[in-house]
């Protein structure tokens, strides 16, 4: 079923194969989609599961290496030996890579957008029809540009 879903058919193409395969009598009296879709996600959850466990075993595998290089050259690097420095920070790097231990790096791209629309309605203005709007700005004291730019943000 698994190998039917993967080269793209359809869960009723699946139950009808199905069907073809076993006989209607061999399988449940409500057997269709909904009971392919059921067992073929039965089938991925436990390989996912399987293929989880395998990586978990492989990250402890991993942790225990770089633990071992961290433990052997911690001393010399504490020391003062550069190169076993270099390599206690690598593995401690390239570990807390492995685990996920690594913050995030946040990036606000809302302000970008709204100076990017701010500037662009600035433009709009300023072009506007017959220079109405674009002969009151940057004429005075700047609060008419203010308020233009704090009405619009409230819209954004």
């Amino acid at each position: 079923m698994c190998a039917l879903r993967a080269a793209g058919a359809t869960f009723q193409q699946i139950a009808d194969q199905t069907t073809s395969k076993f006989g209607r009598e061999r399988l449940p009296n409500s057997w269709g989609p909904r009971h392919a879709h059921k067992d073929v996600k039965a089938v991925l959850d436990k390989m996912y599961k399987e293929m989880y466990l395998d990586m978990r075993g492989y990250q402890q595998i991993q942790v225990q290496r770089y633990e071992g290089l961290i433990r052997t050259h911690w001393p010399l690097a504490m020391k003062g030996n550069k190169g076993s420095g270099e390599l206690v920070l690598k593995a401690m790097k390239d570990e807390n890579k492995l685990l996920g231990l690594d913050s995030p790096q946040r990036v606000d791209i809302r302000v970008q957008q709204l100076d990017s629309r701010i500037e662009k309605l600035m433009e709009e203005l300023t072009t506007g029809p017959e220079g109405e709007v674009a002969g009151h700005l940057g004429a005075g004291d700047g609060r008419e540009e203010d308020s233009i730019v704090e009405g619009t943000a409230r819209h954004l």
